[in-house]
């Protein structure tokens, strides 16, 4: 893309327009229009962040293990009553090889 001096211009105006409307305490000292106000340093957080900041916030307060799950297992462990479906556990071996060498 050649950038020419038209093509300079216009983003310059359009970097000041967003500059000026960003910050109209500025805007308004400059101009003489109003009195001074102190600049305000200001975060914004779009939608997708604050969803993944509260999705971490969730993973972070959830316990690694979950101890009720653990002590059913246990059980069913010791009362004999835990069965392993052979065909379930090797069908995750074969997907699991397939997948280290696609």
């Amino acid at each position: 893309m050649k950038i020419s001096e038209s093509n300079a211009n216009y983003g310059r105006q359009l970097y000041m327009r967003e500059v000026s409307e960003a910050n109209p305490a500025k805007q308004g000292t400059q101009a003489g229009k109003g009195p001074e106000r102190a600049a305000q340093d200001r975060v914004t957080l779009s939608r997708d962040s604050r969803d993944m900041q509260i999705a971490r916030d969730a993973m972070m307060n959830t316990p690694d293990i979950r101890t009720e799950k653990v002590e059913e297992l246990r059980n069913e462990v010791k009362e004999g009553r835990y069965a392993v479906p052979a065909d379930k556990v090797a069908d995750k071996i074969i997907a699991s090889a397939i997948n280290e060498y696609v």
